[in-house]
């Protein structure tokens, strides 16, 4: 693969003749609601970390697809196990018939999955699907209404997952009635706690405060169904939580009767350097999410749960393309990849070298605010100053886009547009983050010294 290995290398400059021409296709023929681009890149193909535009252009990704190309594009493995299997048989509709992939696919995530109990699995093809099977099964299996969901969360895009998110405001513009008897509650983002406290002084109130004043005096506590809850929060900026907030957040479930849910469709399938970044704070889910990398960003997802509260009624978790062969073959394939080719221990490798590359950065330039993450999920907050620690979107958006001109794919989010976003699929050498660290310092400097006259669209 020489082609991908001198990257980056930009041609001509982004977006170019071939780039525009599909740009202009999308805004006539395809709805808004696939999301504003945050660049106006048009890949034509990729290999491992490396995207090659239509026009030549080869750039680093630090995006992965959203975080779901863990084993970077094109694996042989994933090739391979994906033509074998579409030669083979393309589609088993798992409510008619046995699934043999699928059915080695539920056993491989039994055992990947923490939990020192019997497990069952329903698929669905999307996080955002997963999110609302799990809220079905929570429902069912209780029967009780309420929901307890974080602010800052995110999701998915479904009826159900959008109900239970609240990254944004605008997700739920425009689409009401969304689904009712949800509450949110503060998460532990310590860089802006919203009691205005300090870590570990604070004693990780925010927790205290869902029992003290929610379950009191909010929500009818023996109605309470489920909490759900990311890991580490991804689209509000990778927030990474102590660890005592979901050891307490553990045993309020269990004071109280229920079920803890976690969203791993982010965070989970190696990228934080274990299959999933509960394993971090040794806390066991009753339900646990994952999508985006289980298939490398192939249409599967799953809910992992305990098997006492997984079997709801016949066909009310069944959706016909779900875990069909040739996506299960690839999630199998991902997984063995992951294990054979030591992509955790690669993600903690790799990511301890951003860590300590943006730490330097940020000793220079005071607009680099906090610097968190674990493996392969780090973001990093800018700022106007230290002191106010105030959001600079503006500024965030320059970087990002005098990234991506210097051929580096580094997206933004956050719960204020302006966290830097570095999710690289796992199999990144120390080479390319090398480069990759290194155009993000320039792009840093050339933002602050007033030299980018455009900035990238800020997330959604």
């Amino acid at each position: 693969m020489v082609l991908f290995l001198e990257a980056p290398k930009i041609v001509i400059k982004p977006p170019g003749p071939k780039a525009r021409v599909y740009t202009e296709l999308e805004a006539r023929y395809v709805s808004t609601g696939v999301g504003v681009k945050l660049f106006p890149l048009v890949p034509e193909r990729a290999y491992g970390c490396v995207i090659i535009d239509v026009d030549g252009n080869k750039f680093i990704d630090l995006l992965a697809g959203a975080a779901a190309a863990n084993i970077g594009y094109s694996h042989p493995a994933l090739v391979k196990s994906v033509e074998e299997q579409v030669r083979r048989m393309q589609h088993s509709m798992i409510g008619y018939h046995y699934n043999v992939r699928a059915i080695e696919l539920a056993e491989k995530l039994v055992r990947i999955t923490p939990g020192s109990f019997a497990k069952k699995v329903i698929f669905g093809l999307s996080g955002s699907d997963a999110c609302d099977l799990a809220m079905k099964v929570a429902r069912f299996s209780t029967r009780k209404p309420w929901l307890l969901s974080f602010i800052g969360s995110y999701h998915g895009h479904t009826y159900g997952a959008a109900s239970i998110s609240s990254f944004k405001g605008l997700m739920k513009r425009g689409f009401s009635p969304v689904i009712p008897q949800v509450a949110w509650v503060p998460y532990a983002y310590c860089y802006r706690c919203p009691f205005k406290q300090e870590y570990p002084g604070c004693g990780v109130y925010c927790v205290d405060y869902v029992e003290e004043y929610v379950l009191n005096h909010v929500v009818p506590q023996d109605e309470v169904a489920a909490v759900f809850v990311e890991p580490i929060q991804g689209d509000a900026g990778i927030v990474v939580p102590p660890k005592e907030f979901l050891v307490k957040l553990r045993k309020l479930c269990d004071r109280y009767g229920f079920l803890l849910v976690l969203d791993e469709v982010q965070s989970g399938m190696g990228r934080t350097g274990r299959w999933f970044a509960v394993e971090h704070f040794n806390v066991e889910p009753d339900l646990l999410i994952c999508g985006k990398a289980l298939a490398s960003g192939m249409g599967v997802s799953a809910v992992v749960g305990r098997a006492e509260v997984m079997d709801i009624p016949s066909g009310t978790g069944l959706l016909t393309p779900a875990a069909n062969p040739v996506a299960s073959s690839a999630a199998l394939a991902t997984i063995e990849v992951i294990e054979r080719e030591g992509l955790m221990e690669n993600a903690v490798r790799i990511g301890g070298y951003f860590l300590r590359r943006i730490e330097e950065l940020k000793r220079k330039y005071e607009v680099i605010g906090d610097v968190r993450g674990k493996g392969l999920m780090i973001g990093v907050e800018v700022i106007r100053d230290a002191k106010t620690k105030q959001p600079n979107p503006e500024l965030t958006g320059m970087i990002c886009w005098r990234a991506f001109e210097l051929g580096l794919i580094l997206p933004s989010y956050g719960f204020n547009s302006n966290v830097l976003r570095i999710t690289p699929p796992l199999v990144m050498s120390v080479e390319l983050a090398e480069k990759a660290c290194n155009l993000i310092e320039a792009a840093v400097k050339d933002a602050v010294e007033g030299r980018v006259e455009k900035a990238s669209v800020t997330w959604r």
